[in-house]
């Protein structure tokens, strides 16, 4: 084979290998920006030093080679004898006879025996070069890469190119309180205005038909908004499951909250309501990966995954707390510029709520969420600078709008209790220092006015509350060694004056702390325990909080093994890192008899199966009440009620088995809630 047949070879192998590596990366494992690009280029020279081989390739083997040399006589007559005269010194004439030369012939042959090339079908289809004697192999090899090629523009381009979702209508559920209700409702045909949006109690277990009740109307949706608008349901009953319809056609379920805990309860001496509940989580989100050709190009598999579950009833949650990369702006590739940068973020939110299976996934279950680094750009600590705006301005339409109350005006990170349970949403991007500043003091990832709020949320001291859910978008844990300088690991230093505070909370007997994060694209379960220098070690059993670590919901996860414990301030519970959609289903139980030991589970789905469990409990036979402590067995008999005997105990009991009854009416529906 000739020097320059090797080295075309040596790139259609060379290009051919590396374009199917990285399509198989970019279409099965990782979709990241840099492989549409590479992709492409390893294609162009491929295309080039296949055509070169295919017409320059050999199509014959030489099985062996010989020469032969033979010295031959011509058939050609000899010529006669020549006569020579020579004349001597004495001048004497004297003959000879001169013979001639006789004539030699050499005579070479080559002898090469070959064959006609049979490709290695195995060797060909690996390695994607083109079989001259096989038109067929060659056009198959072509044929693959190709394909790989056309299976990653369509990934990359096809959504934005056809599928901007730009006349997009929907509605979905956002925070329910007790008695009130968020619905974001999107509608860009003028035609279809006003809209209305009705609501009413819809028991499960009873043919009772309540009256719609109609909401003001929306006259106006505009450009500026992307034709969205939130509107607020008021005047609910707690703990009661309502419906809602629009004039445009949409229809959803959910729940309001259980009811706070009342001035009766707590001179009766109860510390929280007797509730169960459920809510998911879980974060990061993708169309249509794992790539299948044969899918929408909008399609959630984790979306349908858990909209099955429901449908089933397998799970019936309160709400979903997702915690970040709802969208990802920047995978595989940014929009093209020919898109403005706000109607780029904007497609992308819209896209996920065209999703086919968006539908069963939120008709009958609120989704709550907070932001992360997807929304804006990978591993952003840049604040409020460049795009952040751009970013930020979808997210307030799409999101925050019908997220819980804020705790500050203009902030982007949230509080709010259900049942027994109080949560406070972080925003772990806008207030942080750079990733790469060296830890300290100085260094923050919530901002001063943030970490002040979940200070004294984390201190206050509320009736009813069992249980602290602090949610962050990254995880808790320094265990992460993969990019950890994107998670608490890179601020160890303001995570400990939390963890501090957080300690405090199970030591003096206020219930219990639990972490709620994602990003890592992998489950992780951690305890941190209060190390002997901290106050709360003489209590460290009640003292440790909890983290649970999830996702993706649909995305994918890394091959790589990135979680490693190496002291015993992060202690490993459990790490599972497999799985393309993974979410928790936390379940929140104060009905313990006694009232003294808070519940809470956390159950583990992956691919749509439930593969682990944990329970968390919180001892409250300590708890509080109004400056004293709660012993075992007593009950504290607050002014204006007195013991069991006489009218004012006969009073507080029938009280309370009417409170107890009209609960129970509440959730089922059957009947009318007064208070």
């Amino acid at each position: 084979m000739s020097i320059t047949n090797i080295l075309l070879t040596s790139s259609c192998v060379a290009s051919s290998l590396a374009l199917r590596l990285m399509s198989y990366i970019f279409l099965r494992w990782i979709p990241g920006h840099v492989f549409p690009d590479g992709i492409f280029t390893a294609f162009a020279v491929y295309l080039a030093s296949f055509g070169a081989l295919y017409f320059t390739k050999p199509k014959y083997e030489v099985l062996s080679k010989q020469s032969e040399i033979k010295l031959v006589e011509p058939d050609t007559p000899t010529p006669p004898h020549v006569e020579v005269f020579n004349v001597d010194g004495d001048g004497k004439e004297t003959t000879s006879l001169l013979e001639p030369e006789k004539p030699i012939a050499i005579e070479a042959t080559e002898t090469i025996i070959t064959r006609k090339k049979y490709p290695n079908k195995l060797k060909s289809l690996l390695l994607g070069t083109p079989e001259p004697n096989s038109k067929s192999m060659t056009w198959i090899n072509l044929l693959l890469n190709t394909l790989l090629v056309l299976f990653t523009a369509d990934l990359t381009y096809r959504s934005e190119m056809f599928h901007p979702a730009s006349d997009l209508s929907f509605a979905r559920t956002g925070y329910v309180s007790e008695t009130t209700a968020k619905i974001l409702i999107r509608e860009p045909d003028a035609s279809k205005l006003p809209l209305f949006v009705y609501h009413r109690i819809e028991p499960e277990d009873s043919d009772l038909q309540y009256p719609w009740i109609q909401s003001p109307p929306i006259t106006s949706l505009t450009p500026t908004t992307d034709y969205a608008l939130p509107v607020e349901l008021h005047s609910l009953h707690p703990d009661t499951r309502y419906s809602y319809k629009t004039s445009n056609n949409h229809t959803g379920t959910f729940y309001t909250a259980p009811a706070k805990l009342n001035l009766l309860d707590r001179a009766y001496g109860e510390t929280a309501r007797k509730t169960k509940f459920t809510f998911l989580t879980s974060s990061c989100i993708k169309a249509r990966f794992p790539y299948n050709p044969f899918h929408h190009p909008l399609h959630m598999m984790g979306f349908r995954i858990l909209g099955e579950l429901l449908q089933k009833k397998v799970l019936i949650p309160d709400f979903m707390l997702f915690l970040g990369d709802f969208i990802y702006i920047d995978v595989p590739k940014r929009p093209s510029k020919k898109t403005s940068i706000v109607e780029g973020y904007r497609q992308h939110y819209r896209q996920v709520y065209a999703s086919p299976d968006w539908k069963p996934v939120s008709t009958s279950l609120p989704w709550l969420h907070v932001i992360d680094d997807h929304e804006i750009a990978n591993d952003w600590s840049s604040n409020n600078t460049g795009i952040y705006s751009y970013a930020m301005e979808p997210f307030f339409v799409y999101q925050h709008s019908v997220n819980p109350p804020a705790p500050r005006p203009g902030v982007t990170y949230y509080t709010f209790n259900h049942g027994t349970a109080s949560f406070f949403l972080m925003d772990s991007r806008r207030y942080r220092s750079d990733n790469w500043a060296p830890d300290g003091p100085s260094k923050t990832m919530l901002g001063e006015p943030q970490k002040t709020d979940l200070i004294s949320w984390l201190r206050k001291d509320e009736p009813g509350i069992q249980w602290k859910i602090l949610v962050s978008s990254v995880p808790f844990t320094k265990n992460w060694r993969f990019g950890s300088e994107d998670t608490w690991a890179g601020y160890l230093h303001e995570r400990r004056v939390i963890l501090e505070e957080m300690w405090k909370v199970g030591a003096e007997g206020r219930g219990g702390v639990v972490v709620l994060s994602g990003d890592r694209h992998e489950f992780g379960a951690t305890a941190f325990p209060p190390p002997p220098d901290s106050p709360a070690y003489e209590h460290k059993q009640a003292a440790t909080v909890h983290e649970f670590s999830c996702s993706p919901l649909s995305q994918f996860y890394l091959p790589k093994r990135t979680y490693v414990q190496t002291d015993d301030e992060d202690v490993l519970i459990k790490y599972i890192p497999d799985g393309n959609s993974k979410f928790g289903a936390v379940e929140v139980d104060s009905t313990n008899a006694a009232g003294e030991q808070a519940v809470l589970k956390y159950r583990l789905f992956v691919d749509g199966k439930e593969v682990w469990d944990w329970v968390v409990t919180a001892d409250m036979s300590r708890r509080r009440i109004r400056g004293k402590w709660k012993g075992k067995g007593k009950r504290r008999a607050d002014r204006g009620f007195g013991s069991k005997s006489g009218m004012n105990g006969k009073l507080r009991v029938m009280l309370s088995r009417c409170t107890a009854v009209t609960r129970c009416f509440r959730r089922s529906g059957n009947g009318l809630c007064f208070f």
